[in-house]
């Protein structure tokens, strides 16, 4: 069975699981007359579109919103059923699905859940409008008796009150709500209930709705309950509330409020909003409140020195193999407690998953900060930790790292964390080790990685970043015109390894074609996304090709299949090839270049002027740019000690001009680079001073300040 089927079937099963699960949790509180294999047929449905949204790629956990609202319209909203959904994706979907090969399940079903859960709450609430709606219709209509049945609701509080805001009635829910007597509430304003923060903004959405019917206030607001003074809520009811004013020769003359306790929905919310955030076995962080916290200290872009301290235990799996799960467990809250009590300010303790801890450290003023950290986590494991009849002592392998953090880094200082975790494992155990940058790209070594690169492409390790490509506008307008996408391996043991330590050996041992399309397909579905968020703005993704890839059959088709598939018109893909694939015989290569450019592809001529290509050959050949080796960019003082350095220059973008080509410096790092280009006549550049290689998220935010600008043009 290939891995298709094997995933296939892993699937099935899945669903099949999970949907039995599902009904088992929710059948009894959500279908109390009906047979529970009616009930899991009809979840299979849900639990097929759950399981897909799990698996596909792109991952989009929003997608699980119109799931929730299905399931709210067939379970009318029991108020069981979200908790019981939510624990069932925790402790079910996983499970049904640890077989499928792909993505890592974790993250992603904490983010359904969460998704699932705010799908679920804005269906509620909406139906809880549309209810209130119908009692306003019915009360404008009712008869004496009627009115008396609707006031007699026993959930639905209703407040009825004259044209200046004074109550004249309200029933008996209402009273409950806010813990006074149906008398004690006559005579006041709505306001005078409410919450001291929300009581303003209250009484001036009502005040406005007297004044005239175009205003219709509909939201939340908190209530004070003198009968819930000393509960875990503080006297506060969250509340519903919708309004309409009955008018009469434009006056309102009255002002139905209808208000629905919302409490337990919020509480249920902020329990959901706890349990996805936290460790169920420790009661710790997890990762994804670790993500928040490093998102909130490099939040606009600052810059901040964060510090990690990865700690793995030495001896735990021996006490699981040995003792069993139960006291396994039960050592990790223990050593929770002693990592918790080595803490102080500004620190965060996280449970990564298994026996794997994070300390973070924020604001640090170097290395030292974290080894400090270490020393004293090392000490607390050293003493025996009692279990029962249990005495023992587990020690701890660390990882450190400190260092400056923009946003976006993180994942990357996680990674020097855990590569020197392994390290310190290597070394002996119960140790740490300071992350060492010269160490680590020795030991990641072409060797030790050639043998890696086939289950690398399989396992989709590889990610590309992207550098933007700006037109020399005068003076220092650059608006970006495109970038060029540049394929780095996000490798799980040595980190983010640049192309320069696999490329070469993916083109000796067969790789570089499937490498070379994965890269194709994630720039042409990224360039497609920016062209959907930014109507009207070209800008065009450079995707370089190898040897490999050009003289390979199918390259073409391959083009064409990618085009379709992301949407991506022909004209927004640039194909770069360097000037050695033009030694030798040509005749292939130049046929499947011609094929490319006749679908309107752009051809780019990488690294020109190194002395390779022969110049005869140019205008035979389809192409659309010119790209300048970076050691043809002047640098500063270049200039002043060989003067032919800039006739050289000036006439390379002659040619290229001259050959009706755009041409593209490389490598530019300072305004004097970017004036001299300017004065030569160069049509665009891309460099360290404008940007480095950016994870597809920070160009996103590029081009989205770009959006003020006037749209670049898609010839540039």
């Amino acid at each position: 069975m290939d891995r298709t089927q094997t995933a296939t079937a892993v699937r099935a099963q899945g669903v099949d699981g999970f949907a039995r699960a599902w009904a088992r949790a929710i059948a009894g509180a959500s279908f109390p007359d009906a047979p529970r294999v009616d009930v899991e047929r009809w979840l299979h449905g849900l639990s097929e579109r759950l399981v897909d949204i799990v698996l596909r790629e792109p991952f989009v956990a929003r997608d699980a919103a119109d799931i929730a609202a299905a399931l709210l319209e067939h379970t009318y909203g029991a108020s069981d059923v979200l908790a019981a959904t939510i624990e069932v994706c925790g402790t079910h979907l996983r499970t049904a699905l640890e077989s499928a090969p792909g993505p890592e399940l974790t993250d992603r079903i904490a983010a359904l859940q969460g998704a699932f859960a705010r799908g679920y709450t804005h269906a509620l609430r909406e139906r809880i409008l549309a209810d209130q709606d119908l009692i306003h219709r019915a009360a404008r209509r009712a008869t004496t008796e009627r009115v008396q049945l609707i006031f007699s609701a026993p959930t639905v509080g209703i407040v009825v009150a004259d044209e200046s805001g004074r109550i004249q009635d309200s029933n008996d829910a209402f009273a409950r709500m806010v813990g006074v007597s149906r008398a004690r509430v006559i005579g006041r304003s709505l306001p005078d209930f409410a919450h001291p923060d929300d009581a303003a903004r209250l009484a001036a959405a009502l005040a406005d709705q007297r004044r005239g019917p175009a205003t219709r206030p509909h939201g939340e607001t908190r209530l004070r309950s003198e009968t819930r003074l000393g509960g875990p809520d503080g006297g506060v009811v969250r509340a519903e509330l919708s309004t309409s004013c009955q008018f009469s020769g434009g006056r309102c003359e009255v002002q139905l409020t209808l208000v629905t306790d919302v409490t337990d929905r919020h509480q249920f919310q902020e329990s959901l909003r706890y349990q996805a955030r936290h460790d169920a076995l420790t009661g710790l962080p997890n990762r994804i409140a670790l993500g928040e916290r490093v998102d909130e200290l490099t939040a606009r872009g600052q810059s901040r020195r964060i510090g990690l301290c990865f700690v793995d235990l030495d001896r735990f799996k021996a006490v699981n193999d040995d003792l069993g799960h139960e006291v396994g467990d039960r050592l990790l809250v223990a050593v929770s407690a002693r990592l918790r009590a080595t803490l102080t300010d500004g620190q965060m303790l996280v449970r990564m998953g298994g026996d794997e801890f994070v300390l973070l450290l924020a604001d640090t003023t170097g290395i030292e900060d974290v080894t400090a950290v270490a020393a004293r986590v090392l000490a607390a494991l050293a003493e025996p930790i009692l279990l029962g009849s249990h005495v023992l002592t587990v020690g701890a392998s660390l990882g450190l790292v400190e260092s400056e953090v923009l946003e976006g880094d993180f994942d990357d200082l996680m990674q020097a964390a855990d590569r020197s975790l392994y390290r310190a494992k290597d070394a002996g155990r119960g140790r740490w080790v300071v992350f060492d940058a010269d160490h680590d790209s020795g030991q990641a070594n072409r060797h030790v990685l050639a043998p890696m690169l086939a289950s690398a492409v399989r396992d989709d390790e590889f990610v590309v970043h992207y550098q933007p490509i700006v037109a020399l506008g005068p003076g220092r307008t650059r608006s970006m015109v495109g970038a060029e996408a540049l394929v780095r391996w996000r490798h799980p043991r040595f980190g983010l390894l640049p192309p320069e330590m696999f490329l070469g050996s993916a083109e000796n041992n067969g790789q570089i074609a499937a490498l070379g399309r994965r890269v194709l397909e994630l720039a042409c579905a990224e360039a497609a996304r920016w062209r959907i968020d930014h109507p009207g703005y070209a800008r065009y993704v450079s995707v370089n090709l190898s040897v490999g890839q050009v003289r390979a059959p199918g390259l073409v088709d391959e083009v064409d299949r990618i085009l379709v598939a992301t949407g991506l018109p022909a004209d927004l893909l640039q194909l770069e090839f360097s000037e050695a694939m033009l030694l030798g015989p040509t005749g292939d290569v130049t046929r499947v270049l011609g094929d490319l450019a006749e679908r309107g592809v752009r051809l780019a001529l990488d690294d020109f002027g190194t002395g390779y290509a022969h110049l005869a050959r140019l205008h035979r050949l389809p192409l659309h740019t010119l790209k300048l080796a970076g050691p043809l960019v002047i640098r500063d003082g270049d200039a002043a000690a060989d003067p032919g350095t800039a006739t050289t220059l000036h006439a390379l973008v002659a040619l290229g001009h001259a050959l009706g080509l755009i041409v593209t410096a490389e490598g530019v790092e300072t305004e004097n680079q970017v004036e001299r280009l300017r004065r030569a006549r160069c049509d665009a550049a891309q460099g360290y001073l404008f940007a480095r290689p950016l994870p597809p998220e920070r160009l996103r935010a590029w081009l989205s300040s770009e959006a003020l600008l006037a749209p670049a043009q898609s010839g540039s």
